[in-house]
């Protein structure tokens, strides 16, 4: 089985190795606002440090990181790991390119909806927050995978991860972060420019460094396509090409999304993960969530289909207008039900009072939402709750 996965790694690594590749050009940026520090991200570092060597307190977890800039302040509440921290850390590996191989934005431009040359059906990330609506298109995360700025007067990182399919968001305090250049389930991990301390995207809980075992505050991101953001949000802001790096944003290594294709559905995936996934097809697009105690895994087509489902523990709903989902812890004796019919917005029926509500206005406790490829969900909370 290893022998097998290493042969896909093989196979994939030069995909990897392509997101590397390109000078970066200092571009002319005018008025948007950044998140500090202002400098853009070291296209070459020194070689890394073997996975298996630990950090010591106060040191950067790997060589190479950027560090010492803006401090991570506080930290979310914890959230349930289904491995030890020193699991995570042993299986770990590079995945090609160095830290900041693969650079991040940090001083972001955006442009107005109507100056987006962007196709109905071509994948975004949606922001809402603080009353700033923004989307993230696909063709340009897939290159970078974080972008740092600053919202409403907030630190903020919006993340992707293309071989997880996962989109997170995270308050950062007054530092940034950074793509580490390591993998864990294939996914993400992420480095902060304070510590220099490595935090999985999906667990969003370090696992190496001086913040070990913290967890990063999160905040709601959205999966979608262009056509469906721009009829909720018509006003929205769009991240520009003009990066600051010379990439070919017409150019996705993995596949594409419109319509969907090569690694995006391919039955493959290019690493070691630390529990398999049999229950659906390893692309097979999931929602989760997770608090302290426990996590859980939706299907979001048979989602689709019903509206609503539950578990002991949480209640996710479907927004057909955006072809996305929320989670919910349940609560005691809620009960909730979905109105196919509706057509005023609010489809969602508390049983015992009659009131109706939108999909991401339920009165009960929400929890962030993280939709992802089933084999990485997987990986990270194989002992999730389900319907």
């Amino acid at each position: 089985m290893m022998v097998s996965r290493r042969k896909q790694w093989i196979r994939w690594l030069f995909a990897l190795v392509l997101l590397a590749a390109g000078a970066t050009v200092v571009l002319a940026r005018g008025g948007q606002e950044a998140a500090d520090p202002e400098e853009d991200a070291a296209e070459e570092t020194p070689a890394e440090e073997d996975a298996a060597e630990v950090a010591r307190s106060g040191e950067p977890a790997i060589r190479g990181l950027r560090v010492g800039e803006g401090r991570l302040e506080s930290t979310g509440d914890p959230l349930v790991l289904h491995h030890e921290l020193e699991d995570f850390v042993g299986e770990m590996m590079s995945g090609g390119p160095p830290p900041d191989g693969i650079p991040s934005i940090d001083e972001p431009e955006f442009i107005s909806a109507a100056e987006a040359d962007l196709d109905p059906g071509d994948m975004v990330i949606g922001l809402d927050y603080g009353g700033v609506t923004r989307a993230y298109p696909h063709a340009i995360m897939v290159l970078h995978e974080i972008v740092n700025h600053k919202v409403d007067g907030q630190n903020l990182a919006v993340t992707y991860c293309p071989l997880t399919a996962t989109a997170q968001g995270f308050k950062t305090g007054s530092t940034t972060v950074g793509v580490s250049g390591r993998l864990v389930n294939s996914n993400l991990i992420m480095y902060d420019r304070d510590t220099g301390s490595l935090w999985p995207q999906i667990g969003a809980t370090a696992i190496d460094g001086e913040r070990t075992g913290d967890t990063l505050e999160e905040m709601n991101l959205y999966w979608t396509t262009w056509e469906r953001w721009r009829e909720r949000h018509p006003d929205t802001e769009v991240l520009s090409t003009n990066t600051g790096h010379a990439r070919d944003y017409n150019r996705d290594p993995y596949g594409e999304y419109n319509p969907a294709g090569g690694y995006y559905t391919s039955g493959r995936t290019m690493f070691p993960l630390m529990a398999d996934a049999e229950r659906y097809h390893p692309k097979h697009m999931v929602v989760g969530a997770r608090t302290a105690e426990r996590a859980v895994v939706f299907d979001m087509e048979s989602l689709a289909e019903e509206g609503i489902q539950r578990t002991d523990s949480f209640i996710v709903v479907y927004d057909r207008d955006l072809d996305t989902a929320y989670v919910y812890e349940a609560g005691d004796g809620a009960s909730f039900s979905y109105d196919a019919e509706a057509n005023d917005g609010r489809p969602f029926v508390d049983e015992s009072t009659g009131e109706r509500y939108p999909a991401g206005e339920l009165p009960l406790e929400q929890v962030v939402a993280v939709e992802a490829f089933y084999f990485a969900w997987n990986a990270f909370y194989p002992e999730s709750e389900h319907p």
